[in-house]
């Protein structure tokens, strides 16, 4: 029999200060993206499902043909007001936004299946100046809330996943992308026969740590890569982000994106003393003649 005072896992109570700091804490944050030019949007909990996520809760209905869920992340229903709603507002667009997410499942380093997200996104621009702001922004607000000892990491697993795409043998290539996730060289090199794939392999495990001792190496392989021009944006993102003396940048060109959701720079944020990510965001695509970032 289940106690009827018990919370399933991943869900709790947030009670006094909890509750007080979050509300807060939001309203800083927004506050913030509003002073920048971002425009405030709310979306509904529910929405109808064409392709139901894996982590999502999928709800039952009286309607033979009706597929609804509750929402695992905002950031795909801004794209549907950004596609439908807001098709023809000027861009780019910029959009802000909150709201509870909730998740079938969590992760180790966050087990919380609810939790307030929070967000902002510029659409329609190619621009890698908003790929900068969007960073900036997200830094700012976090040192606003008193987050400290931040280090940026920055990704563009594109880059990584275009090897991944040569590799006809998929066991061989679902073995890599265990061996890639624990960042294992070695193993990873074992598997590849073509000397260009490894050299590429080799020469992106080799640029990856803090920007000021990489950023050298980094240029030097962009000339032997496909990616001459993404490098070149890359770097010019790093060179314009602005942070203090006690925080850093890094980068990791040996990370990848399975489900290829991210189209370009992707981004985490982390602290010292604060479990897993505490930001993360990247391009992705609006729709086939739209990107954005956020």
């Amino acid at each position: 029999m289940i106690n009827k005072y018990l919370i399933p896992p991943g869900f709790r109570d947030s009670l006094n200060f909890d509750s007080y700091v979050e509300h807060q804490y939001k309203n800083i944050i927004i506050d913030y993206f509003k002073s920048n030019g971002f425009t405030l949007v709310k979306t509904p909990l529910i929405e109808y499902s064409q392709n139901i996520s894996e982590n999502s809760f999928a709800l039952r209905t009286s309607g033979k043909n009706e597929r609804i869920s509750v929402r695992n992340d905002i950031t795909p229903q801004i794209k549907r007001i950004a596609s439908s709603r807001f098709i023809n507002k000027k861009r780019p667009l910029k959009l802000c936004y909150y709201g509870e997410v909730v998740r079938k499942k969590g992760t180790m380093l966050r087990p919380e299946r609810q939790f307030q997200q929070v967000g902002a996104e510029i659409i329609g621009t190619e621009d890698y100046k908003a790929d900068v702001e969007i960073i900036n922004l997200a830094y700012e607000t976090l040192k606003k809330i008193g987050i400290k000892k931040i280090v940026i990491e920055l990704s563009a697993p594109f880059i990584i996943n275009s090897i991944l795409k040569n590799i006809t043998n998929k066991n061989s290539k679902n073995i890599l992308k265990k061996y890639i996730k624990l960042k294992d060289l070695k193993n990873s090199l074992k598997l590849l026969t073509n000397k260009k794939q490894a050299f590429e392999l080799k020469s992106l495990y080799q640029c990856s740590g803090q920007i000021k001792s990489k950023k050298k190496k980094i240029i030097e392989i962009s000339n032997t890569l496909d990616f001459k021009e993404d490098i070149k944006k890359l770097i010019n993102i790093v060179e314009m982000i602005k942070i203090s003396k006690n925080d850093s940048i890094n980068i990791d060109l040996f990370e990848l994106e399975d489900q290829n959701y991210y189209q370009g720079v992707k981004f985490t944020f982390f602290a010292k003393n604060v479990r897993g990510e505490i930001a993360k965001g990247g391009r992705y695509l609006v729709s086939d003649n739209e990107t954005a970032i956020g």
